[in-house]
């Protein structure tokens, strides 16, 4: 009922200016990677961000406090339909995923686009976007595998856990799609649930690195048809904790194919928001020839949750 009204109210967002002599501007809140509301993670869109002063952009963000807020311009480029910027509460970013997703569920549901793909412009390059079925798609650029570590103290402690606490048989190393993160493989579902972050030990660890999230990761799952579990921290983005985080799940996908040394095509469940009682499902898949990974993609459901006006 949420979402069919949503969706057919989209053309009553006339701008209007308030009694101060400025103006309101419509935004729309959606929960990506999830199947229900108010699960997975929530997101507000701005349809029209030339509307906003460049300081202002920083100061919505915050004033949403969510894990992202994205601001939608005409595109500068031909090959783009349209330019996208995307801030936490602390900073922006170049990219992530559910602000990738869910800004196109946007633009589609209220008309501004029918072609598909979609291609979003981000600083970290433009991203084609699919609607396929009740799923959303975007293609990740290529990955990278930028630094291994060892399974060491400072990384358990980080975590709050102890260094047999983490798989020993799957590497530590810091993968990126755009947005780059520390992955790390945890024994078991139980210690991945237990962990306590702590926050100054995280910051030594990933300043070195400079990168600003950790994922720890295990094989076992809550649901039995899901790859992998997954939690991600990135407190110096403003995150305390990411229920559903798109952008790395690439990251994962291209991690979790280069394990197989086949030229298999892999596809792959990540469940992950469950401590934070928002779960979240993110699909990925992966296309490989002669043993690289060819293509990455990352999808999965959006809902909308509800509309708004702010005033400026």
């Amino acid at each position: 009922m949420i979402e069919r009204t949503f969706a057919r109210q989209r053309k009553l967002l006339p701008f209007a200016s308030t009694a101060s002599g400025g103006m309101e501007i419509p935004f729309y809140q959606v929960d990506v990677f999830t199947d229900h509301i108010f699960g997975g993670n929530p997101l507000a869109v701005f349809t029209k961000g030339e509307c906003f002063q460049e300081n202002q952009l920083q100061q919505v963000a915050r004033e949403m406090n969510l894990s992202e807020t994205t601001f939608v311009y005409p595109s500068t480029k031909d090959e783009a339909d349209f330019d996208e910027r995307i801030f936490t509460p602390s900073r922006e970013i170049p990219f992530a995923g559910p602000p990738t997703l869910g800004t196109a569920f946007v633009l589609r549901m209220n008309g501004s686009v029918t072609s598909d793909p979609i291609r979003l412009s981000f600083k970290a390059g433009i991203i084609p976007v699919w609607a396929e079925n009740d799923k959303g798609f975007m293609q990740h650029p290529p990955a990278k595998t930028l630094h291994e570590l060892n399974h060491s103290e400072s990384i358990a402690k980080a975590l709050g856990l102890s260094v047999n606490q983490l798989d020993g048989t799957l590497p530590v190393q810091v993968v990126s799609t755009g947005f780059p993160a520390l992955l790390v493989p945890v024994i078991s579902l139980k210690a991945v649930q237990g962990i306590a972050l702590n926050p100054q030990i995280l910051k030594e660890v990933l300043g070195p690195l400079g990168i600003d999230m950790i994922y720890p990761f295990c094989r076992e799952t809550v649901k039995t048809e899901n790859t992998v579990h997954s939690r991600a921290f990135a407190p110096g983005l403003g995150i305390p904790e990411d229920p559903a985080t798109g952008s790395v799940a690439g990251a994962m996908g291209a991690y979790w194919a280069n394990l197989a040394k086949n030229d298999a095509d892999i596809t792959m469940t990540i469940e992950q928001g469950y401590e934070m009682e928002r779960p979240s499902l993110i699909n990925v898949e992966i296309s490989k020839q002669e043993g690289k990974t060819q293509q990455i993609r990352v999808g999965g459901q959006t809902q909308a949750v509800f509309k708004g006006m702010m005033s400026i």
